[in-house]
């Protein structure tokens, strides 16, 4: 399956060819939908031996250990002279696999409990069981309630993997901080649980990309590394992502990386793009501009539009299947984008044509507050109502502002219509 369908953004460093190739440059770790709302918690033990279960044995019961497996025997400590109550987890990172650990970084942390002390995170980087050739430990002072651990892919020195771990909050949630103590002590094995409250929120930031706005167009592009090994570009593994500038990342939306790059495609503002090069890093991606293919993101013109439903600016539903009796003129618009000119001639088109046309003004992305306040001081004449999310996603909607002229019985006569364009084509007929 093709990437057809997907938004596309030009970014900052972007270089426009003679060939239409685009590269674009991803710069940012970005939050998609499912990060801002995972309760992962990492959990911790307490350190008593340099033999440690394999993180196979996490969360399983004592009666289904079953037969023995080797464990994991440290080769080298890290200098732990500043630290005490010490304490172990494991850090998921693909990029670090070897034969001795798969998928899995042992952690020790020094200081483990809360106090004033610094606690220290000593992170067996490549896997190795020697804490001595990891580099610089991550600390995380008294002050702060969050960190964040950057691990490299030992195969690319330039691919990366980050997580952010934020402190339990005491005070809060007790009732399911106290379940979330009875389940991890309960499948801990042979392991020692230490407590909830020594425990961490763990939140991997595997999306990578940027925000930009150009003329009257803003998107969002990324890319997911899925198996967490600080790789963006691994087919049928890696996803890619763009949508609008403000929208959060839907990850469902997220279309996933074909083995032959050349069959990768995407469509963004009536154009056809196919992806050129992904970087293995995700620092970039390059696409080029795709010429008489036909688009498959588009309304069908001359054909009824899907039904839909909205809430107009006195908080009341409507239905579009009630305009259907006569032409109808569907405008998106928000208060960035909405020009002197588009308000004049939406004004001239309610006072001069509402015997002929119904005009449907459809708000999106501005707080319906500030709308309501907008419509009170502006006089607005024409008609408001609410877009959203979906409704945005039902039009193909990639820029803003953005008019749909539908006839009669809502067919779809004409997807990209200003306001001073149809006056005209109003004056010219009437």
């Amino acid at each position: 399956m093709r990437l057809a369908g997907f938004y596309f953004a030009i970014i900052l460093g972007t270089v426009l060819t003679q060939a239409q190739q685009i590269k674009i440059d991803l710069t940012e770790r970005m939050e998609d939908d499912k990060i801002q709302k995972s309760l992962a918690i990492l959990p911790v033990y307490r350190f008593e031996s340099d033999s440690i279960e394999p993180f196979t044995l996490f969360g399983v019961d004592k009666e289904e250990l079953g037969g023995q497996q080797e464990p994991l025997v440290i080769r080298k400590f890290p200098d732990l002279d500043y630290t005490n109550d010490t304490g172990y987890t494991y850090i998921y990172f693909s990029g670090a696999n070897n034969d001795i650990n798969q998928g899995y970084c042992l952690t020790l942390i020094g200081n483990y409990r809360r106090s004033t002390r610094t606690v220290y995170f000593y992170v067996d980087r490549n896997n190795n069981l020697d804490f001595t050739d990891d580099g610089p430990v991550d600390s995380l002072p008294y002050a702060l309630n969050t960190i964040e651990i950057k691990l490299r892919n030992l195969t690319n020195a330039n691919a990366t993997h980050q997580l952010r771990l934020t402190r339990m909050k005491y005070g809060e949630n007790y009732n399911y901080r106290k379940l979330l103590d009875e389940h991890f002590k309960k499948h801990s094995g042979n392991k020692k649980f230490t407590s909830i409250n020594y425990c961490y929120r763990e939140q991997r930031l595997n999306t990578i990309g940027a925000r930009f706005k150009f003329d009257t167009d803003s998107f969002t592009i990324a890319l997911k590394d899925m198996n967490n090994d600080g790789l963006f570009n691994e087919s049928c593994m890696d996803r890619l992502y763009v949508g609008g500038y403000h929208d959060v990342i839907h990850t469902e939306e997220m279309a996933l990386q074909l083995p032959k790059i050349e069959d990768n495609y995407f469509e963004w503002n009536q154009k056809r793009f196919r992806i050129v090069n992904i970087d293995p890093a995700g620092n970039y991606v390059t696409a080029e501009v795709v010429e008489g293919e036909e688009l498959i993101k588009q309304l069908q013109m001359g054909k009824k539009i899907p039904e839909f439903s909205f809430v107009n600016i006195n908080n009341e539903k409507e239905e579009i299947k009630d305009y259907r009796k006569k032409p109808t003129y569907i405008f998106f618009w928000n208060e960035e984008n909405l020009s002197e000119e588009d308000t004049s001639y939406l004004n001239k088109l309610r006072l001069e044509y509402s015997d002929d046309l119904n005009i449907i003004t459809l708000n999106h992305g501005d707080n319906h507050r500030n709308v309501r306040k907008f419509h009170y001081y502006e006089r607005i004449s024409w008609p408001i109502g609410f877009s959203s999310y979906k409704l945005g996603k039902l039009f193909y909607l990639e820029a803003i502002p953005r008019g749909f002229y539908l006839k009669k019985r809502l067919k779809l006569e004409n997807d990209n219509i200003t306001p001073k364009k149809l006056y005209e084509m109003y004056k010219e007929k009437y």
